[in-house]
């Protein structure tokens, strides 16, 4: 008989570890599970001229927009805000200059990243599904790369279906921080960190290593801070980041393995600078963030720099508006949960890698965090809200201001 309890308690266990786990389907919504694992694909459709990835994303929002909100905005009625303000702002900028194709296709992807953010914030699209979908098509992505069917295109760093090893690096390091809202199990947690750290350094991208390392010390450490030493901390991160990046191109193999493609960055960020410096106060305009080198067009390795040769320091603070109230919560009442940490490591994932890639900001990863962001913050607004009227009745019923009615008789 004991023999059968401990059998029947080792399942249970079993069942609910594996419950736990981001590999578990449980109330797993299959199709954004799905369709988001497409979301690694950065090739090309044929024919149609924008990538796989791209084409998903649109998918789901299509199917999304006939699914009922499971979440209200109310409390981050900024995030529409902001948006609404960006996209007039673009839209201005492009009828005064002359619209061209490129305003038309970035203007569209624009759109398209701010609805999946507020779709996902809505509940529209079940982000937690979607992200096991994302997370097990990264997985995947690893064999089939070392199998030599996913794309080599880097000269076997680990790049697969993202194309990129930077892109592949950032959007590791974003998913493994992200990972950590789904898993409930320190265990399950520990290994996802893990896995995604050895993909990370498998990508070889020195950038999404140092990005991740700091989003994980802060995951830690910023939960026992203040605001004032939160803002020590963030400055001590961000001058290791930099200490990292540029002691690392300089150690071991790097010195002579990556002396050829450093001193092209040089250049490429040289020639990006000048051009960032030049532009007018509105920018040169969508898709403006390329510069030629010996012929050849390239695109920016910092995405600041972009947003400033594109729209000018005010597409730039747009931006970092909506990382700062969605990503790191400003603005937003109550305490704080693990949740809130965990989306403000994976924003620092995204700024940090900002600083060495030329697309971050406008992408899937950086609009997951953000929508994610938004949910949260909505939801400390709400209850902080609520919290509030139950003191305020609480305290009226105290003083006697809430009167019973009396009940009259006729006679």
């Amino acid at each position: 008989m004991a023999e059968q309890v401990n059998d029947a308690y080792s399942q249970k266990s079993a069942t609910r570890a594996f419950q736990d786990s981001v590999l578990a389907l449980g109330e797993t919504r299959i199709i954004d599970a799905v369709i988001m694992a497409a979301f690694i694909i950065r090739l090309p459709v044929p024919g149609l001229g924008f990538l796989i990835n791209d084409l998903a994303g649109l998918i789901l929002i299509g199917i999304a927009t006939f699914r009922r909100p499971s979440r209200s905005l109310a409390g981050a009625y900024w995030y529409p805000a902001i948006c609404a303000v960006i996209l007039a702002y673009i839209g201005l900028n492009a009828l005064a200059a002359g619209i061209a194709q490129e305003d038309i296709n970035r203007g569209a992807r624009i759109v398209m990243m701010m609805v999946m953010g507020a779709f996902i914030a809505t509940g529209r699209i079940d982000i937690a599904s979607a992200l096991k979908g994302f997370a097990i098509a990264l997985l995947a992505n690893v064999p089939l790369f070392y199998a030599g069917i996913a794309p080599d295109s880097y000269g076997g760093l680990l790049t697969g279906y993202l194309g990129d090893k930077n892109v592949a690096g950032l959007t590791y390091a974003v998913v493994t921080i992200l990972l950590l809202l789904v898993a409930k199990r320190l265990w399950v947690r520990m290994a996802i960190i893990l896995v995604g750290g050895a993909c990370v350094v498998l990508t070889d991208s020195r950038t999404s290593m140092a990005a991740l390392a700091a989003a994980l010390i802060w995951l830690v450490v910023a939960r026992y801070l203040g605001p004032f030493w939160r803002i020590c901390l963030a400055a001590i991160l961000y001058a290791g980041f930099i200490f990292a990046e540029t002691n690392l191109s300089t150690a071991g193999t790097y010195a002579t393995t990556r002396e050829g493609s450093d001193a092209l960055r040089e250049r490429i960020d040289a020639a990006s600078l000048a051009k960032t410096l030049d532009a007018p106060w509105n920018g040169y305009g969508l898709g403006e963030a390329v510069t030629q080198i010996a012929g050849d067009n390239w695109l920016y390795h910092n995405a600041y720099w972009g947003l400033i040769t594109e729209g000018g320091y005010f597409l730039l603070i747009a931006f970092l508006a909506l990382v700062a109230l969605a990503g790191f919560q400003f603005l937003a009442k109550g305490p704080t949960s693990l949740d809130a940490r965990i989306i403000e490591a994976a924003s620092i994932v995204m700024l940090l890698c900002a600083f060495r890639l030329g697309e971050v900001f406008i992408t899937q990863s950086a609009f997951i965090i953000i929508g994610i962001g938004v949910a949260i913050a909505a939801r400390r607004n709400q209850e902080w809200a609520r919290d509030r009227e139950a003191e305020r009745v609480a305290e009226a019923v105290r003083l006697g201001s809430l009167m019973p009615v009396a009940k009259h008789t006729s006679f």
